[in-house]
């Protein structure tokens, strides 16, 4: 029997399928769409899934949507009432858009696949960010889960823990308009990046600046009681835009146009204040998660656990005795805690951990691809690595897509491209013109575990979201020797370290330090706005719009041909 969890509506609509025991398999509706942080009712991830595993009303035992649909619009709409003259932007919006919202779950469900109203399931938005957050932990009844994003269901923080097999308990909700999640993403606004795309650029862009702006920024957002200050805000009674006049008053006029650096350190001094003002309200929240419930472990989830910078600061305070953050906090990872409480409504229990890597296998994806009329091959599986090997040396870039698909939004090895390290050609070659990044973007290392105290340092208390580049960690002396294209300006790298020994790049990185090659480079395998690689097709176009050569595929390594 197969649970199924589904986010959708919001951001980076979402499924999980899984039977509790050896089947999970995790797909994103952006792979198949190929709009970034696609939030439309993802019916071609349901199609592939049906299609997968002869799904039917026989074999699914229950599906959970990661919200309440009529209390996430009423939520919003009794607020917007209570003030309809000055919410009337937002109230027309709300009004408007109710036919396209969650509302209709059941209804967008039924088109793909007929099932009983009596399979259906609600879980709460917070809820399912915690259930989510729990499967990465080894023992869920040491830890306070504390979600923190935008808004949902007209929560904007929640603490909660898991008592027992039969309870699990809230202890604390704040309310809309009092989100750290809508402050930042207006700034994310006013500095002219995309909300719900742009908010690391925004966390990069901070390590280049100063708070000197922090006690204007305290006038916004009240970081001990956790209020927002409507006034200098737009985003909670107009959906065009997140700021107010006030907020222009102290700051300027909103940037469009980040790229000109005779204003760049102005930018960068506001992105440093805001992330000062969201470091001082998350630990007062994760002190008072400690206070309810006497938890010294914290799970942390929601999109603003995507603020690695932030893990990092935190950890350094000692607030706490360890904190985790699972590999994908934001909405789309809310299937998946969706499923779990699909799993535990039926049979009492919860799901346990699924690892980095419950995405489809990539064989799956592409059994009718042509692969030769797209890609010429020119190394058989077994001497994958020693080519491999020879092209990284050679200063190549490569590309991997490898068994699994990752979770969340970084790429883990398995649909990634990577570089050496060391070649700071290569670096520069990957960043600026393949990636197209920005100066002020870092690019992420990756190295086997048993290396990583030889170059870098790291709080115990946060050290396992390496794996997920969860965090970011200080850089010692030694890694300035060889790889100082790769720390950040604040002498940080979100670092991923590897231990899996199946895996190829654990086994590439062990044939690399043969050469004295530590460290490669890891970046995600897609195009800036688009969403990571999903089928071959992906693959092939991607690697001729980026002008790279090799990809490694669990067959061999093979290079784009020209068509």
């Amino acid at each position: 029997m197969f649970y199924i969890g589904i986010s959708a509506y919001y951001h980076e609509s979402s499924v999980f399928l899984t039977d509790g025991k050896k089947i999970n398999c995790f797909i994103k509706e952006e792979y198949f769409t190929r709009i970034k942080g696609d939030k439309s009712f993802p019916k071609r991830s349901l199609k592939f899934l049906i299609k997968k595993y002869s799904l039917n009303e026989k074999n699914i035992k229950s599906v959970c949507f990661y919200e309440k649909p009529f209390k996430s619009w009423w939520e919003i709409f009794i607020y917007s009432i209570k003030k309809p003259l000055e919410n009337k932007k937002l109230l027309t919006h709300h009004l408007k858009n109710f036919n396209t919202g969650s509302i209709f779950f059941y209804s967008d469900l039924n088109n793909v696949i007929k099932l009983s109203r009596n399979k259906i399931l609600y879980s709460s938005h917070h809820l399912s960010h915690c259930l989510y957050g729990s499967l990465y932990v080894d023992n869920i009844y040491d830890y306070a889960y504390v979600s923190c994003d935008g808004v949902g269901e007209g929560e904007t923080m929640t603490i909660y823990t898991i008592e027992n097999e039969n309870l699990i308990k809230k202890y604390w909700t704040n309310f809309y308009p009092n989100s750290i999640g809508l402050f930042y993403s207006a700034i994310t606004d006013f500095l002219g990046f995309d909300i719900n795309d742009g908010e690391f650029k925004v966390m990069s862009l901070s390590s280049y600046g100063n708070p000197i702006y922090e006690k204007e920024m305290e006038k916004l957002f009240d970081c001990e009681k956790l209020k927002i200050n409507s006034s200098y805000f737009e985003f909670q009674k107009n959906p065009e835009r997140s700021f107010s006049e006030l907020f222009i008053q102290i700051f300027g006029k909103p940037y469009l146009n980040l790229g000109v650096k005779e204003n760049f350190q102005k930018y960068s001094d506001i992105a440093s204040s805001a992330q000062q003002i969201l470091n001082k309200s998350l630990k007062n929240l994760i002190l008072k998660a400690k206070q309810l419930t006497g938890k010294n472990k914290i799970v942390l989830t929601g999109g603003v656990a995507l603020n690695c910078k932030m893990i990092h600061d935190l950890s350094k305070q000692k607030i706490f005795e360890e904190l985790i953050v699972p590999p994908s906090p934001g909405d789309s990872g809310s299937a998946i805690g969706a499923a779990n409480f699909s799993y535990f409504y039926e049979n009492n229990k919860f799901l346990k951990n699924i690892g980095l890597f419950p995405g489809p296998d990539k064989n799956e994806i592409n059994k009718k691809f042509k692969l030769n009329e797209f890609f010429e091959k020119i190394s058989q599986q077994e001497n994958s690595l020693d080519v491999a090997y020879e092209l990284i040396i050679k200063g190549h870039i490569l590309t991997t897509y490898i068994d699994k698909m990752e979770t969340g939004p970084r790429a883990l090895g398995n649909t990634s491209i990577i570089c050496n390290a060391k070649d700071k050609l290569a670096v520069e070659n990957l960043n600026n013109k393949i990636k197209k990044r920005k100066f002020y973007q870092p690019l992420a290392p990756m190295l086997l575990k048993e290396k990583f105290e030889k170059y870098f340092s790291i709080q115990n208390s946060i050290n396992k979201n390496l794996y997920s580049m969860g965090t970011l960690c200080e850089a010692k002396e030694e890694l300035k020797k060889d790889y100082l294209s790769i720390i950040h300006t604040d002498n940080t790298c979100r670092t991923q370290v590897i231990d899996n020994e199946n895996s190829f790049v654990f086994k590439l990185l062990k044939k690399l330090a043969e050469s004295d090659i530590d460290i490669l480079v890891n970046t995600s395998f897609n195009i800036s706005k688009d969403p990571m690689v999903f089928d071959l097709f992906d693959v092939y176009t991607n690697m001729r719009r980026m002008n790279i050569e090799y990809v490694i595929m669990n067959s061999g390594i093979f290079k784009v041909r020209e068509i």
